[in-house]
């Protein structure tokens, strides 16, 4: 059953509102021919239409008429019709005034399970019990989600919508009037609301989210109409909302990684269920492996691996299955190619693993009936995939530091001051050792002498090569000069021979003495270099931290002083405002007093003499108060002008 709800056009009730608002700032009555010459100088609208909007108008109660009384030029006293916006509107009884199809109203039906109404003309299907297409559209999206999940997805979806639509952020805009969206907007809706909603869970199914975008879609088209940028731009919205819930329909999975991309192999995480493998060719560009997301007739829509994911509808014929050898595909390994298959190849595996893991859950299941759901059992296996990735990355930054550590202590032996270079010496002096005996006697007492080196080294945290070179080096001049000394047979030694030991132990023992100030000043100055370093990074870092605080109480303090300053401007505006209308208000009193007051004295006489109220009239604009002054102006003058027939 039609029934008729409101008639008027919104936007011309609008600029009827803005026609009235001008009168009434001109100190005028807005009557029906101010409001016609007005419409008609700014919004090109005949004096038919506007009488015809009016009446509408009126009738939907978004404009009164009252009586009142004109006090200018000449309607003085005459009265008339004034058009006035009323303080409030009729209370809501279940159903919006304006068709959801077409944003006009009219004969609409109403709905019998929402607040939503629609004309005959607008619908396809009529049934004695009528369900708006919006109702039935929460069919339209076939999965099944628990509520948190919902909600999380569809947080990943306001964050897309609004980084978009800036402007639908607010309706009404803060500049606006209120009160014109809630005489006109039956259910007030944008994406903060929408976003609101979400982070309170309020969202069961993915229809209630598109109906709510919809919904903002109508009220954009009352209020600013069809053609006006905002509707425009809040259609575009809704196209792009229904893509993405579409997007969580195909696999949610995909969705949700490719938004989060908590984890840098989030493309090679397999879903639930897993997508076939393909090679796909684009048009100028070789066969690439990609996800096949969804098939539609001959048309594939495949997600490449590689840099940048991206995707593409591919033809069928141009579609060949992963098991094809890369000789059939003409792959050319190129570094994006390999990139690419790499990300295959992981992909593979961790799909391999999902299958397993699902399939010992099922066997679980089977034995012991304990098992638990497969899909929270999909989600354990993608947080141990995340764990893995973290502590793999953590791992890899440990060991990317410590042999950072390792070359900078290496660089620091290799640089070693010139003064320290006399250690060397014994080896050039000793050189003839080095040809008389065989260089196999030297590791005789070599791996003792390294090993303790190598213990040395570690206690000391120093792993450096040249380091260890450079220990190697002295041990060999030694022991080659003891098994010199020793080469004699059982002959006494001479004196000579004695004195040559003597020195060369000398010698000896100064090398190692060296060497030992070596390694101790290199400890030492090690030490004071991460010594110094670890006080630069915790000046550096209590720096930091200082200008960090610093800025974040500037930007408390800008923000308290920018809320302060918005409060007293609009404590300001207020008192403006209220002292603006108190002010109309005692100058309106007080034009009515001097109106009434002016018209009391122009109705009676005054003295022609002394200018008070006259009793007696003398002739056709002379009038007196007493006989006194009757007599001195008529000796004075008027007796030569007097009119007044004797």
């Amino acid at each position: 059953m039609a029934t008729k709800r409101r008639e008027a056009c919104p936007q011309t009730v609008i600029h009827l509102w803005d026609a009235i608002a001008y009168i009434k700032q001109q100190k005028q009555i807005p009557n029906f021919d101010r409001l016609a010459a007005y419409m008609k100088r700014v919004y090109l609208l005949n004096a038919t239409e506007v009488q015809e909007q009016l009446s509408h108008a009126v009738g939907d109660g978004l404009i009164i008429v009252k009586k009142s009384l004109g006090c200018k030029g000449s309607k003085i006293g005459i009265e008339q019709d004034g058009y006035r916006i009323p303080d409030k509107i009729e209370e809501k009884d279940g159903h919006d005034w304006y068709c959801f199809e077409c944003h006009l109203g009219g004969e609409v039906i109403l709905c019998t399970t929402c607040h939503r109404v629609y004309h005959e003309s607008c619908l396809e299907n009529k049934s004695a019990k009528f369900v708006c297409p919006v109702c039935k559209n929460h069919k339209k999206f076939p999965i099944e989600l628990k509520k948190t999940e919902l909600n999380k997805l569809l947080g990943y979806t306001c964050v897309r919508l609004k980084e978009k639509t800036r402007e639908l952020h607010r309706i009404p805009n803060p500049d606006d009037e209120k009160w014109r969206f809630s005489f006109l907007l039956y259910e007030p809706i944008d994406l903060v609301a929408m976003e609101e909603k979400m982070k309170d869970q309020k969202y069961t199914r993915l229809g209630e989210f598109l109906a709510d975008a919809q919904q903002l879609v109508h009220n954009a088209s009352v209020y600013y109409g069809a053609r006006n940028r905002i509707t425009v731009m809040a259609r575009q919205m809704l196209r792009d909302c229904e893509y993405d819930l579409q997007e969580i329909v195909q696999c949610k999975n995909c969705y949700s990684m490719s938004n989060s991309k908590l984890n840098f192999l989030w493309f090679c995480l397999p879903c639930n269920p897993p997508h076939e493998l393909v090679y796909a060719k684009v048009k100028g560009f070789p066969y690439w492996p990609a996800k096949v997301i969804r098939k539609h007739d001959n048309l594939y829509d495949v997600r490449f691996f590689g840099a940048h994911h991206q995707r593409a509808l591919v033809e069928k014929e141009y579609v060949k299955p992963i098991s094809s050898s890369l000789q059939n595909i003409n792959a050319k390994k190129t570094t994006a190619f390999n990139r690419a298959y790499k990300e295959l190849v992981k992909h593979q595996e961790l799909a391999e693993r999902a299958l397993k893991r699902l399939a010992l859950n099922k066997a679980n299941k089977l034995l012991t009936g304990s098992a638990i759901d497969e899909e929270e059992a999909f989600m354990e296996f993608l947080n141990e995939i995340d764990m893995e990735t973290e502590l793999a990355n953590s791992y890899s930054k440990s060991k990317t530091r410590t042999s950072r550590k390792r070359k900078r202590a290496s660089n620091s032996v290799a640089k070693r001051p010139n003064a320290k270079k006399p250690a060397n010496v014994p080896v050039k002096k000793n050189k003839r050792f080095y040809q008389e005996s065989p260089t196999s006697s030297s590791p005789k007492n070599t791996p003792s002498q390294d090993t303790a080196v190598s213990e040395d080294h570690n206690d000391q945290n120093l792993v450096s090569s040249s380091s260890q070179e450079t220990a190697v080096t002295y041990v060999a001049v030694g022991v080659q000069t003891e098994n010199m000394v020793m080469e004699p047979d059982a002959s006494p030694p001479d004196k000579s021979t004695e004195e040559n030991v003597d020195k060369k132990d000398e010698k000896t023992c100064d090398c190692s003495a060296k060497y030992e100030i070596l390694m101790k000043e290199l400890h030492d100055r090690l030490e004071q270099e991460h010594k110094e370093d670890k006080e630069r990074a915790l000046q550096e870092f209590a720096e930091n931290y200082r200008k960090e605080m610093n800025n974040e109480a500037k930007k408390q303090t800008s923000a308290s002083s920018e809320s302060l300053e918005e409060k007293h401007q609009a404590a300001m505006t207020l008192l403006e405002a209220q002292m603006k209308a108190a002010k109309e208000q005692e100058m309106s009193k007080i034009f009515e007093q001097h109106r009434i007051a002016l018209s009391e004295i122009k109705k009676k006489q005054w003295c022609y003499n002394c200018e008070n109220e006259a009793i007696y009239h003398c002739c056709w604009n002379t009038s007196y108060c007493s006989v006194e002054c009757q007599q001195v102006h008529w000796h004075k003058e008027h007796k030569r002008t007097c009119r007044r027939k004797r």
